[in-house]
């Protein structure tokens, strides 16, 4: 096994790969690419995994524990959008101010090749280990990661059936630059409103009191889903699963950093917490009612005096604990019955994810922290991340725990113009993967 010389040349030539959705043939390369490196330099048996969407690539680094870790990340990127928006090419990795510039830098190529380059290092220094070692990278995250359970169903019997934890390396690190674990994840429900009461919009004197207007028929519906005075959902069995945090994960919340000044700042706007722990709350404990657009009628320069013809609205709620989507969707659907029978409400299942909990002792956390100080770096651990990830694939459909531990600087710009990685973090990255491997090591040895 050979080292990698350039691990900087290592992440240019991934980010030269513009494996966007609408790039088949990119991704298809990259995978090439990614094949490579993990056998050339990781000592990988790599198969490519048929999906109903872009391959997957399941790596094994073998060796003699009953039981594997698994690296979990994604080659997919987000279309870059106007070249005009970017101040270097999208798909030429430029180094500027002590960063790494270019699509994927961040999300998700610059997290996936600090780990490669991480397990390159620790297996150069631990050429006996005895940890299994595997990877699961795939190609869709950039589109809901369409075929991610499906692959893991089809796999858990077999090449994954004994992985038994795995690392999720996407998201950004802690805004005060500090690295951070997150334990568990919100879910996502959505749902986009179509109501229809004519063909076209109406003059509203000559169909004023003759014709519903779908605006106020949404207040109808909106009233039913939520009260807003008591700031509750009125879904039945919404609540379910739904629990308080435990001692031990208010200590961990009692250890985060809280700036309510400057979040204010970031999100333009005052905040409704009310001291830390409140804050922690709601982001973590707490599920969402959330309405994210409206569309209907006229809101143009001066007055048209129209009922309009349809409405679209489109919510979403993040869930928690055990909440359960498939539930929710079917007490949405008897609550608002009455109008889809009358023809007026149509509803469109736009979410589906489950929420991810793991529960880790002091001793399985204290890996992490181990790995975090042999490495030098700081680590915040959350009991719960505020966004949606699939990990309920790693939790419900594989029975593994999840852990997630991003790599990149919160100020990446993923999805955004200018994406970037700083070669701190990167370098970073690759520290704390091997540090980590070192740390799964110890606890195999033993």
């Amino acid at each position: 096994m050979r080292k990698i010389s350039d691990a900087e040349a290592s992440l240019s030539k991934a980010i030269s790969y513009q494996s966007t959705s609408a790039n088949p043939q990119a991704k298809a390369a990259i995978c090439t690419y990614l094949t490579t490196l993990l056998t050339d330099y990781c000592d990988a048996v790599v198969t490519r995994v048929t999906t109903g969407g872009a391959p997957a690539l399941v790596a094994t680094i073998p060796r003699t524990t009953p039981d594997a870790v698994l690296f979990y990340g994604h080659y997919d990127v987000m279309d870059p959008g106007k070249r005009a928006d970017w101040d270097s090419e999208p798909f030429t990795m430029t180094k500027r101010g002590e960063r790494l510039y270019g699509r994927g830098a961040g999300d998700n190529k610059g997290q996936l090749l600090a780990t490669i380059n991480g397990l390159n290092a620790f297996l150069l220094a631990h050429p006996n280990h005895k940890q299994t070692i595997k990877l699961l990278i795939e190609g869709e995250e950039e589109q809901g990661s369409l075929h991610l359970a499906d692959t893991v169903r089809k796999l858990r019997a077999t090449a994954l059936a004994d992985v038994t934890r795995v690392i999720v390396v996407d998201g950004s690190m802690n805004a005060s630059g500090a690295h951070v674990l997150r334990l568990a994840n919100r879910g996502l429900f959505g749902i986009k409103l179509h109501i229809k009461t004519a063909q076209h919009d109406n003059h509203s004197g000559n169909a004023g009191n003759i014709l519903p207007n779908p605006v106020l028929i949404f207040q109808q519906i909106l009233n039913l889903l939520y009260d807003a005075n008591k700031q509750h959902v009125r879904i039945p069995g919404f609540y379910d699963g739904v629990a308080e945090p435990t001692a031990a994960e208010w200590a961990l919340i009692d250890d985060l950093p809280y700036d309510p000044e400057h979040t204010a700042e970031v999100f333009g706007g005052a905040i409704t917490a009310s001291n830390k722990r409140d804050y922690y709350h709601k982001l973590m404990f707490e599920p969402t009612f959330n309405v994210s657009g409206v569309a209907s009628g006229y809101n143009g320069a001066g007055i048209k005096t129209i009922i309009p013809g349809e409405l679209t609205a489109s919510i979403n709620m993040r869930l928690v604990g055990t909440q359960k989507p498939d539930q929710i969707a079917a007490a949405v659907a008897k609550l608002l019955a009455p109008f889809t029978a009358a023809g007026v409400l149509t509803i469109e299942s736009t979410g589906d994810i489950p929420p991810a909990t793991t529960k880790a002792s002091v001793a399985e956390l204290a890996v992490f922290r181990n790995a975090a100080a042999a490495a030098d770096l700081p680590l915040l651990i959350e009991p719960c991340m505020a966004g949606t990830v699939p990990n309920y694939v790693w939790t419900d459909i594989l029975g593994a725990q999840a852990f997630t531990l991003p790599l990149a600087n919160f100020d990446q710009n993923n999805h955004s113009k200018n994406e970037n990685m700083t070669e701190r973090a990167f370098a970073e990255g690759i520290r704390l993967i091997a540090a980590l491997a070192g740390e799964f090591e110890e606890h195999a040895a033993r």
